[in-house]
């Protein structure tokens, strides 16, 4: 099992809309989880390459488990098909520490989140985080219908039901719309949306005359373009310091970050094949990073010192990285 791999067994499963489950995991030797923050995921590794990202929906204030939603998607390399056919409440499975890519402003005056599908996952992880520190939100949710609406049968239950809006495609006047008033009424206003790349395009040009670009946060479930590969004339060699050992890897032109790490013993998560999915970040503690893919948020490269080792390079000669 690689360093920072987990072993869960599956304590429940059960379906959350058409063709969506959400899988309960707790730990195989029954103690507390590592603890996440809101908007976290988790790799799910069923060996043999296969691993995929899942974001959590419960609240970060539980250590008893970890709870994702899996549509089953036609292209996702039969992982999602395995999790809804074969997985069943007893099986273990080997996932990795939650890792988070799309954090919550908790100083934020006002938080706008905005689901569509399976992308309210996330958005609940927010709202229970928000609801527990007494911030003001407000949800919308964005679905087909209600048998396409992952978790709404669960939402009656949930504290801050009354601050969800719901919005189905098949319901005359219910669509999202966000208004100048909505959006404006706080000087500090963070608006968050996740969901299928067409839906987070019309929410992102419909907030974006009224919020600054810091205060428009995104993830989408959608392979983004992978950007050109590396060639000899556009990089240069450099060297990583690991900041735990202060051991120095250096990284030849013709090669990337995590091939580097991973030829000398550190385990790096890597979920597909080229900045896809996230998986294989790291924290750079000192240097200047060239970023090169199209996945980091601005909030986790430039706050969090986020950088995908899969094809984003040292500017410089060096970097220190939280490793």
């Amino acid at each position: 099992m690689s360093e920072g791999a987990l072993r869960v067994r599956v304590s429940d499963k059960y379906s959350i809309a058409d063709q969506t489950v959400a899988i309960e995991l707790v730990a195989e030797d029954g103690g507390p989880l590592p603890a996440f923050t809101a908007g976290a995921y988790i790799d799910v590794d069923l060996g043999y390459g296969m691993v995929r990202q899942y974001s959590l929906a419960n609240s970060p204030a539980e250590q008893h488990r970890y709870l994702p939603g899996v549509l089953k998607a036609p292209n996702s390399q039969g992982i999602s098909a395995a999790l809804h056919d074969v997985v069943l409440p007893g099986n273990g499975l080997q996932i990795s520490t939650p890792k988070n890519l799309f954090p919550l402003d908790e100083a934020a005056g006002y938080s706008v989140l905005v689901g569509g599908g399976i992308g309210i996952t996330p958005m609940l992880s927010f709202a229970h985080r928000l609801h527990s520190l007494g911030r003001p939100f407000e949800l919308h949710f964005c679905a087909r219908d209600p048998e396409h609406a992952p978790f709404y049968p669960q939402l009656a239950d949930l504290p801050f039901y009354e601050q969800i809006t719901l919005h189905f495609d098949n319901v005359p006047d219910s669509a999202l719309e966000l208004s100048q008033q909505q959006l404006s009424a706080c000087d500090n206003t963070h608006l968050y949306v996740c969901g299928p790349k067409g839906f987070m395009t019309s929410v992102l040009e419909a907030a974006s005359p009224f919020l600054a670009d810091a205060q428009i946060h995104q993830e989408s479930f959608d392979p983004l373009p992978a950007p050109p590969p590396p060639t000899a004339h556009s990089n240069h060699a450099f060297e990583v310091e690991l900041r735990s050992s202060g051991a120095i890897i250096r990284v030849e032109a013709q090669q990337s970050l995590v091939e580097a790490l991973q030829q000398h013993g550190v385990a790096i998560s890597r979920g597909c094949p080229r900045a896809f999915c996230g998986s294989c970040a790291v924290t750079v503690l000192e240097g200047a990073v060239d970023h090169r893919d199209s996945v980091l948020p601005d909030q986790a490269r430039h706050e969090l010192g986020k950088m995908l080792s899969c094809v984003s390079r040292a500017q410089g000669q060096r970097l220190v990285l939280d490793l």
